[in-house]
């Protein structure tokens, strides 16, 4: 993240002690923000992923238990709020306050260029210039780190959003680690689930394919640096069993901000394709897109949003389940 100037910078009232955890007062912080800015967005992407008592959406309220270097915090947001966002900052050391506005930053996307990013792709893609209207400054919605893209990527293969959200529940059900007393709020009460304790539970959690499983269990439990080139990033994560394409595009989108990521053979991206005429087929998507580098991660969120908006096409009925494949 690019150092942000003097009138940039966020402006925060600390009247904490040294424990947050220990009931003290919470730190209010202004984070300064371009506009347009699709808060409403962002807080729908959110909402259909908040795993309960980690992360809630309440209105357009946003709140969600972090891990930070001296301890747990939780971070609390207006995404409907005009001018500064207000973050309502709850920590457990007040050492972490320059890491969580960092990190709240990046979870939201905060540094993105709006104006230059909806021109270009509004001007590159004719067919997206009506959803860029609708929604101006999308943003890219992130994550905690790369292990928990990793997850949500993996487990989400093949099964929907909501299905992800209920095997990860059940894992932070299994391994979930309770915050301390001070740093709860009516919706939030418990911390997302270390990597580690997911992979060691994963036989209890987990419902799908045993390769994926054990694709699973590998990627969290492996190191990966994401300070790295995009490139250098993708090739790792290619490099790990059960991780194709998709999975590393989508986790190089949330983790690691790659502004440039179109996630290959997505359905849901190309169902929106097809409703707007830009392509028919996953290759001609992929040709279409091309245009919109080096803004493609952003075009794909217009098309996941937009593919939310549309009815879902009557189901055919079978005598019998597909199978599910593994992963990749």
């Amino acid at each position: 993240m690019h150092e942000l100037t003097d009138d940039q910078r966020p402006a925060a009232s600390a009247t904490a002690g040294a424990d947050t955890a220990k009931g003290a007062a919470p730190v209010h912080v202004e984070l300064p923000v371009g506009r347009p800015f699709d808060g409403e967005g962002l807080a729908s992407w959110f909402a259909h992923r908040a795993v309960p008592a980690v992360e809630s959406m309440e209105g357009l309220v946003w709140t969600r238990a972090v891990r930070l270097p001296h301890g747990p915090a939780v971070l609390e947001v207006d995404l409907g709020a005009a001018g500064a966002l207000p973050l309502v900052l709850r920590l457990a050391d007040l050492r972490d306050h320059p890491a969580a506005v960092a990190l709240t930053r990046r979870l939201l996307d905060l540094d993105a260029d709006p104006v230059g990013i909806d021109h270009h792709l509004a001007a590159a893609v004719p067919q997206l210039a009506p959803l860029v209207a609708q929604r101006p400054g999308v943003r890219l919605p992130g994550t905690a780190n790369i292990t928990e893209a990793l997850m949500w990527a993996i487990v989400g293969q093949q099964i929907t959003t909501a299905q992800a959200r209920d095997q990860i529940t059940r894992a932070t059900d299994l391994a979930g680690q309770v915050l301390p007393e001070g740093l709860r709020t009516g919706s939030v009460t418990r911390l997302p689930v270390l990597p580690a304790d997911a992979a060691r539970t994963a036989d209890a959690w987990f419902r799908g394919p045993g390769a994926r499983r054990r694709a699973l269990v590998a990627a969290l439990t492996v190191d990966i640096d994401t300070g790295q080139p995009i490139d250098t990033l993708r090739a790792q994560l290619l490099a790990l069993p059960g991780v194709g394409p998709w999975t590393a595009d989508y986790v190089l989108l949330r983790a690691a901000r790659a502004t440039d990521s179109h996630p290959a053979r997505d359905v849901a991206l190309l169902g929106a394709a097809r409703d707007l005429g830009i392509a028919d087929d996953h290759g001609s998507l992929f040709e279409a897109l091309q245009a919109a580098s080096p803004w493609r991660s952003y075009a794909s969120l217009h098309l996941w949003l937009h593919n939310s908006t549309l009815r879902p096409p009557p189901r055919r009925r079978r005598s019998a389940a597909p199978p599910v494949k593994d992963a990749p």
